[in-house]
């Protein structure tokens, strides 16, 4: 009962992280002079954060998957 409990507090976390990433690329693209240009560099920007997001979220679930490998018995 405890572990699924965590499990589901961890993937809260990687979940919330992932955001928080593709959130951090979205504000930091956007704090430049180049931001009001078009629609082209919103697109740019929009698909470098949504990309950075699904690379976190790829990279903590791949580290989650090794820690329960090893953990578990």
């Amino acid at each position: 009962m405890r572990t699924a409990r965590y499990n589901r507090r961890m993937k809260v976390w990687i979940i919330l992280l992932s955001l928080l990433a593709a959130a951090a690329v979205w504000h930091a693209g956007s704090r430049g002079p180049s931001y009001g240009k078009g629609l082209r560099q919103r697109v740019r920007l929009a698909s470098r954060s949504l990309l950075a997001g699904v690379a976190v979220y790829f990279c903590l679930m791949s580290i989650a998957l090794v820690y329960l490998m090893l953990t578990t018995g």
